[in-house]
């Protein structure tokens, strides 16, 4: 079983939206929030601090280099990803999660919270509300390592800066 059938009424996920939720489960990756306040900074002047210090670090343009799932994709799917790879551009801008590829197009709000210096959870949300969970943490400079927690797409992803 796939782990877009669990979420699907159908026997056969449409391929194009399971792959617009592998890009909200990347998006949700890393960004700073649209509310920057909310969740990690209640309260605390040192966590706002610490939420804008992400934010300024993750603004700018990635790429997906990889992504692996924590249940194997269907042939198709994983066809799919491979694609990605070569192709997919993120955007962080401070509010919003921009993602890119020929035939795709994703723009999701997202926010930060629990910030502890190369660590955070990024929360971003698709067109009905729904939230998609991540947990990231930079790894040097120019990476960012995205540990998806929200089905169906929970699994490990990679983004790089572009230079």
């Amino acid at each position: 079983m796939s782990p877009l059938e669990s979420r699907s009424s159908s026997r056969h996920p449409r391929p194009f939206r399971a792959f617009r939720l592998l890009l909200v489960a990347c998006a949700a990756l890393a960004a700073p929030a649209a509310g920057c306040g909310s969740g990690g900074a209640q309260g605390s002047g040192g966590a706002a601090a610490e939420i804008a210090s992400i934010d300024a670090r993750l603004r700018g343009t990635f790429r997906l280099v990889r992504f692996d799932p924590e249940v194997p994709l269907e042939p198709m799917l994983a066809s799919m990803l491979e694609f990605q790879y070569a192709h997919l551009v993120i955007r962080f801008d401070g509010q919003r999660i921009l993602g890119d590829s020929p035939g795709l197009h994703v723009d999701r709000a997202y926010e930060i919270r629990e910030p502890a210096w190369n660590r955070f959870k990024i929360i971003s949300y698709d067109e009905a509300g729904l939230a998609y969970e991540a947990v990231c943490e930079f790894s040097g400079e120019k990476e960012l390592i995205v540990y998806a927690q929200t089905p169906p797409w929970k699994g490990v992803a990679t983004l790089r800066r572009a230079q």
